[in-house]
């Protein structure tokens, strides 16, 4: 693969990326939750959950499932649904913020993991995002393998970058002025937000 052609596949998926979305979300949340070591699997898992549909597209699954309505609506209502269903629980379920200098965590780091993984899994528009730039950059002459390895890998380690920075903004405010009652109500607004790209998202395959 020329270089100048990963160069520009890696700036359109930085911009990709760093737009605010679930992912990063969900991630900021975590952060001001917990910290910002005990989110380092919301954000290993959301890197795999990427991985893994970066797989699928350049096996040529994603391409099946998008040019199949019944299949794409299919997927596409399962990211929806689970949007939604996180966004709801947000707003009817109170979360405690872990003690700043305690050793306790009021969430495992495996259910933080799959937490993270589920939502990258059932995110339609990394599915299309993928689908729609590994033809552009992919040269038929080349191995395809090794190419689509090069540019999964590099949009997973530029996932993980952003959403560290996005932790580590988190973690910030979290030392100097976060209470469990303002933690409260960032949740809510979180929830509301998420039910908004579930909404999005339903009326997008209208």
């Amino acid at each position: 693969m020329v270089w100048a052609v990963w160069l520009s596949f890696a700036t359109i998926s930085a911009a990709n990326i760093v737009t605010p979305g679930p992912a990063n979300l969900n991630t900021l949340r975590r952060a001001l939750q917990l910290g910002f070591l005990p989110v380092l699997p919301t954000i290993f898992g959301n890197a795999l959950g990427l991985a893994v549909g970066g797989a699928l597209c350049a096996w040529g699954v994603s391409a099946f499932v998008i040019t199949s309505d019944i299949l794409w609506a299919a997927f596409r209502w399962v990211g929806t649904g689970y949007l939604a269903w996180l966004g709801t629980k947000l707003i009817v379920r109170r979360e405690r913020i872990a003690r700043p200098g305690k050793l306790d965590c009021p969430v495992r780091a495996g259910a933080l993991f799959r937490e993270a993984l589920l939502l990258a899994v059932t995110n339609p528009k990394a599915l299309l995002f993928y689908a729609a730039l590994f033809p552009q950059v992919l040269d038929p002459e080349r191995a395809l393998l090794q190419q689509s390895a090069l540019l999964v890998f590099t949009y997973c380690a530029l996932s993980v970058v952003s959403l560290s920075v996005y932790a580590l903004m988190a973690n910030h405010v979290r030392e100097r002025c976060l209470t469990q009652g303002r933690y409260d109500v960032f949740q809510i607004v979180s929830g509301v937000v998420l039910l908004g790209f579930a909404c999005m998202l339903a009326l997008s395959g209208a």
